[in-house]
């Protein structure tokens, strides 16, 4: 017995020791490999904040006055009131439109071809910046009296928003360098007092205040650089000139009367206006959600688009010719400055003011026709239209009771627009959606040459009037500072359009040029973005589109020595129904 349990011990040591050269004989359990690094991408829609400094382009508040009614005291003029009560109303006054701001931004980014980003971004701020100065003028009125004018003049930009394009390129796989533009609104105020005193004392003073509040519409465009932080987080660094326009503050006026009568001598009309432009630089972040970006290594997210790994693909082939014609409607709207005679005048003039505040409804014919062959394509577009604007305004102002003082402070303006373009292009490239074969984006290049005609009637005027049935007097005055003028020049153009195509049949497009180049204007861009579908209606293609198109032009024409000319932007929204075949 004893002989048997030895052998089961020697048995059971061996087995002991032999086991782990059987366990390297075995497959060893390997450990899960870790989840590969997600891809980064700029794709996705993305909430953030900003902070900055804004500061100003135009610096000056410009009041005006005209005198209306001078009753002269002496026959010898001793007391040239009249003359001298206007010309202390009269001057540039600086002021500053500067300071810090903070908002936020809502925008979405789609990248594609690894480096080509294109997004469009909404952002509002509010502003804490103001500006303001005061002015004293002492004038001779006649050989001894004297007009004594104290002014103080302020202008307010409660908020600033914008509605913007962003075209990107990524320097980095996390570093992106963009250019940016489109529309700009804000909340501008503007208020002023003046105070008049006509000596030696034979008149009372007077003092006149003027508040006025309007949102105005511009336009902004400028560059910046993003870089990300992690996957979600990324910073901006920012720059942008907006430009929106005039606030005008009309109808003030001044009236003095007689010390000891009450009787009315002197009435002056008065009119302040201020522009509304500047420069921003601002920091910020943005947060972009996962549930809109694309499917990369490491995520579940859904993106909000298809996901944007692109493909190039073959050129077009050149085949049958393909053509589109399209009557559309731009409402447009007038930004700028214009020059006639060398007297310049601001115009800030928007569809609505031609379409109710005028005696006829604009007239205007759009069209624009397309050929392409393959890569190649060819355009033409033409735009004709008349339109009148009317921004006069009335007020009444009644210090006796018998005694009334009108007066007007703006202008008319009739123009006729003519805009014709005609050019080629070719596509450069075409890129595919790899989980999507019907869609593509194609980037293609143009040149060709845009001509301009424009026949303008402006009457930029202060008039005025002031009646006294009871007194058995009245008058009127005012100056009128432009008149009728044509002018016309044609420029050359270059540019760059991309084309998305979501489906056949559904795409969204964005084209940019510049020109003039001293050639015909001094410089003149243009911006157009929209979305057309086609559908067929009774066996015709029909095409529809909406979108939103900005033309700027600079241009100058010396005439017997004083200049003619024009800084204009023309912007508004698109809308046409054409046909294929």
């Amino acid at each position: 017995m004893l002989s048997n349990f030895r052998q089961k011990a020697v048995f059971l040591l061996g087995l002991s020791l032999a086991g782990p050269a059987f366990g390297a004989d075995l497959p060893a359990a390997k450990a899960p490999p870790p989840p590969p690094p997600a891809v980064f991408t700029w794709t996705g829609l993305y909430v953030g904040f900003n902070g900055g400094y804004t500061w100003a382009a135009s610096r000056p508040i410009t009041i005006a006055s005209v005198n209306i009614y001078d009753k002269p005291y002496l026959s010898d003029r001793l007391f040239d009131f009249g003359p001298a009560s206007a010309a202390g109303v009269a001057a540039d006054v600086s002021a500053r439109l500067n300071g810090f701001f903070f908002g936020g931004q809502l925008g979405y980014n789609w990248q594609f071809a690894d480096r080509l980003i294109v997004g469009v971004e909404a952002d509002v701020q509010g502003l804490g910046v103001r500006g303001g100065r005061g002015q004293n003028t002492l004038y001779e009125a006649g050989r001894l009296g004297t007009a004594q004018t104290s002014m103080k003049l302020d202008r307010d930009l409660e908020f600033l928003g914008t509605a913007r394009g962003r075209l990107g390129y990524a320097l980095t796989p996390t570093l992106m360098a963009y250019v940016t533009g489109g529309l700009a609104y804000g909340g501008a105020n503007m208020s002023g007092a003046v105070s008049q005193t006509l000596r030696p004392g034979l008149l009372l003073s007077d003092t006149t205040r003027g508040d006025r509040f309007g949102i105005l519409t511009g336009w902004t465009v400028g560059a910046g650089a993003e870089m990300a932080l992690s996957r979600n987080l990324s910073a901006k660094l920012e720059y942008l000139f907006y430009d929106l326009g005039n606030l005008w503050i009309n109808n003030g006026s001044l009236q003095h009367k007689a010390l000891l009568t009450g009787e009315p001598f002197v009435a002056d009309a008065i009119a302040a206006h201020t522009r509304y432009s500047g420069h921003v630089v601002r920091a910020g972040l943005n947060y972009r959600f996962d549930a809109t970006m694309p499917e990369t290594s490491g995520s579940a997210a859904t993106p909000l688009f298809a996901s944007p790994h692109f493909e190039p693909v073959a050129k077009p082939r050149f085949d049958n010719w393909k053509f589109m014609a399209m009557p559309y409607l731009w409402a447009i709207n007038l930004n700028g400055t214009m020059t006639m005679r060398g007297e310049t005048v601001d115009v800030n003039a928007t569809f609505i003011d031609a379409v109710t505040r005028s005696s006829s409804f604009p007239l205007a014919f759009m069209g624009r026709a397309e050929a392409e062959n393959g890569p190649f394509f060819a355009y033409g577009d033409m735009v004709w239209a008349q339109m009148r604007f009317d921004g006069s305004a009335l007020s009444l102002r009644s210090p006796l009771p018998d005694l009334s003082v009108a007066a007007s402070a703006s202008g008319r303006l009739k123009t006729t627009i003519a805009i014709g373009e005609a050019g080629f292009g070719y596509e450069l490239g075409r890129w595919k959606l790899s989980n999507a074969p019907e869609s593509f984006t194609a980037i293609d290049a143009y040149t060709g040459l845009r001509y301009v005609n424009m026949t303008v009637n402006l009457n930029a005027e202060i008039v005025a009037a002031a009646f006294s049935p009871l007194l058995d007097w009245s008058t009127s005055g005012g100056k009128s500072v432009l008149g009728t003028g044509t002018m016309w020049w044609m420029d050359p153009v270059i540019g760059l359009r991309m084309r998305h195509s979501f489906a056949p049949g559904s795409r969204f497009e964005t084209r940019a040029d510049i020109g003039g180049f001293g050639a015909g204007s001094k410089f003149s861009w243009q911006f157009y973005s929209g979305y057309s579908a086609d559908f067929d209606y009774k066996s015709t293609k029909f095409t529809a589109l909406v979108g939103y198109r900005a033309l700027g032009m600079n241009f100058t024409k010396y005439v017997n020595g004083r200049e003619n000319g024009m800084n204009q932007t023309i912007h508004g929204p698109v809308v046409g129904l054409g046909v294929k075949f």
